[in-house]
């Protein structure tokens, strides 16, 4: 592709999308962003903070907030369909079945919408989600537009076998044995892939799982995703000196069985806080038994808005996530952008690297290398304040400014 194209992009949620869709408003290729929900206060449903009382409009405000991207140009955002909004609230309610079928539902009705704006606002080039793209893809090839999948996390099928590996050591922590992709939507996965002119993925874990399911390596590209340089600091934090206090210790994300939280729990009920302190900042993804049995050991926070999450990075001193399967974490390379050491799993994402020391990369997923990790700083806290200060010398490399600008240049290989 060498004149550049113009390009749509859609997603049925958020993820990064605002950020690949502002890489192509910057270069003036965007011809609009499509998606369910994104905050608005001009527009229906978020004027109702206007009419509610004080305190409940504060809370619903900041849920609104949580979907917000203020930088991309209103006349290019499409919004439409409610399923998105119904499929949260079912899964924040503890509805995982209903969940789904919102977001089935959800997703092919979002898919009609974009097809249609297709039609009206014609582009040569469109980027997708996965999950979300099969019927506009379909559409889209029968007219000969190049289709970009961007695939967020690894391979589902890897992804039921890590789980299912995953009960077989910490059963307690999961609510049922049963796969969490069914077949039928790994038949649709497949069919994105196959229909794609490129795969984008976020790391080089995510790419592994990638042709291991039968996709071609000369489709696939790596664009490792960011940090948000314009909420995070511009300069370091100011921590307090190590000497005589605990280490904190923070972990963001979904607290599920997915993101290694059994063997992150189990490990920090072997660590008196006077050493370190775990606080965890995210939903409740494992049954609250198991979780009650933990509770001592951690400060636990609910999800907040994304602009909120910053605060947690800065009064931390070391990010600890030891996912067993991402796409790319974002959250890790946030972790970067704050300056904190890093604890982390091979599966998340590339952070800590030979060039780039500013932690640990785990020699597996168990409450023994965690425990063993946490230990290895407590005992010389000096090795902690030497990655922080690598992680902060590095970080440029993980903004969402490289990310966009590394979406741009792919695009114009295609």
């Amino acid at each position: 592709m060498n004149a550049a194209p113009r390009v749509g992009v859609f997603h049925p949620g958020t993820q990064h999308s605002p950020q690949t869709a502002l890489a192509f408003q910057e270069s003036g290729q965007l011809t609009w962003y499509a998606t369910s929900v994104l905050y608005d206060p001009a527009k229906w449903p978020y004027r109702i903070e206007r009419w509610l009382p004080s305190g409940i409009a504060e809370r619903v405000g900041r849920e609104f907030r949580r979907r917000q991207a203020p930088f991309l140009r209103p006349d290019l955002v499409r919004t439409f369909g409610i399923d998105e909004w119904l499929e949260t609230a079912a899964r924040r309610l503890g509805w995982p079945g209903l969940s789904q079928r919102f977001n089935a539902r959800g997703n092919a009705r979002f898919a009609d919408g974009v097809i249609h704006l297709f039609k009206q606002h014609p582009v040569e080039a469109v980027w997708g989600y996965n999950s979300a793209s099969l019927e506009v893809f379909r559409w889209a090839k029968r007219q000969g537009i190049t289709c970009v999948l961007d695939q967020t996390i690894g391979h589902p099928r890897s992804l039921n076998r890590v789980l299912k590996e995953e009960f077989g050591r910490h059963p307690e922590f999961f609510f049922s044995d049963k796969p969490r992709t069914d077949d039928g939507w790994i038949a649709r996965e497949d069919e994105e892939i196959a229909l794609a002119d490129v795969v984008v993925v976020g790391s080089d874990f995510s790419r592994r799982t990638m042709i291991e399911n039968g996709c071609p390596a000369g489709k696939l590209r790596v664009v490792p995703y960011g940090y948000d340089e314009t909420l995070f600091p511009a300069t370091p934090p100011a921590r307090p000196p190590m000497a005589g206090r605990p280490i904190e210790c923070l972990f963001v994300g979904t607290i599920d069985p997915r993101k290694g939280v059994a063997s992150l729990l189990k490990a920090f009920a072997k660590i008196v806080p006077e050493q370190a302190r775990l606080t965890l900042v995210g939903s409740l993804g494992i049954p609250a038994q198991t979780f009650e049995r933990y509770r001592a050991h951690v400060r636990h926070i609910p999800q907040v808005p994304h602009t909120e999450i910053v605060s947690h990075f800065r009064n931390a001193d070391v990010f600890v996530f030891p996912s067993l399967f991402e796409g790319g974490g974002i959250v890790l390379y946030e972790a970067a952008g704050a300056g904190l050491g890093i604890i982390q799993s091979e599966a998340c994402g590339t952070v800590v690297t030979p060039d780039c020391p500013s932690g640990i990369v785990l020699p597996a997923v168990s409450p023994e290398a965690v425990e063993a990790a946490i230990r290895y700083v407590v005992d010389d806290p000096a090795r902690l304040e030497g990655w922080r200060r690598v992680s902060w010398e590095k970080r440029s490399r993980w903004s969402w400014d490289i990310y966009r600008r590394r979406v741009r240049t792919l695009l114009h290989h295609a």
